[in-house]
């Protein structure tokens, strides 16, 4: 006697379970340090969208100096900028205009300087490649004054086009 044995499979759809998705206070960070009396610095970490712009915003301008001081906003480690970002800086220019402060941006990274580029922003704030840089236009702070860095580097490719951020 033979017996056989049928094994069947059931074919039920698989269901991944996506981890939940990062608050947006998890996905951007701002710290504040007084660099000098007067110099406030903002470092602004991780990204800029739509979701987490509210938090940046909120975070600027719980940080404005006093009338006359400086605010220098990095943005260095920005990893994503969108056009939410563009109108939180926009509000910020206006809003330290508007008070007598100094405003100048950090950055150097596609992410951030592509976006104020094609815009045409770049030509609305002061915008330096490092801390030092950015210090070296603070009246008072013991250093000389230091010729600006080109915003844009330009690289030419092989058909003689030049792009403007590389």
């Amino acid at each position: 006697m033979t017996t056989t044995l049928q094994i069947r499979t059931l074919d039920l759809p698989q269901q991944t379970i996506a981890p939940p998705d990062p608050l947006p206070d998890e996905l951007l960070t701002v710290t504040a340090d007084r660099a000098f009396p007067g110099v406030v610095v903002l470092t602004v970490r991780g990204e800029v969208d739509l979701v987490t712009s509210p938090l940046l915003l909120n975070a600027l301008q719980a940080h404005l100096p006093r009338p006359g001081a400086q605010l220098i906003i990095d943005l260095t480690a920005v990893g994503f900028f969108g056009a939410a970002g563009l109108t939180v800086l926009d509000t910020i220019r206006q809003a330290t205009q508007a008070s007598g402060i100094k405003l100048c941006l950090i950055a150097h990274t596609r992410p951030v300087l592509l976006p104020l580029t094609i815009t045409g922003m770049h030509t609305l704030f002061d915008i330096h490649p490092d801390l030092i840089h950015a210090l070296c236009r603070v009246p008072g702070s013991g250093r000389h004054p230091h010729p600006r860095i080109p915003l844009q580097s330009r690289r030419t490719h092989g058909s003689g086009r030049n792009d403007p951020l590389v």
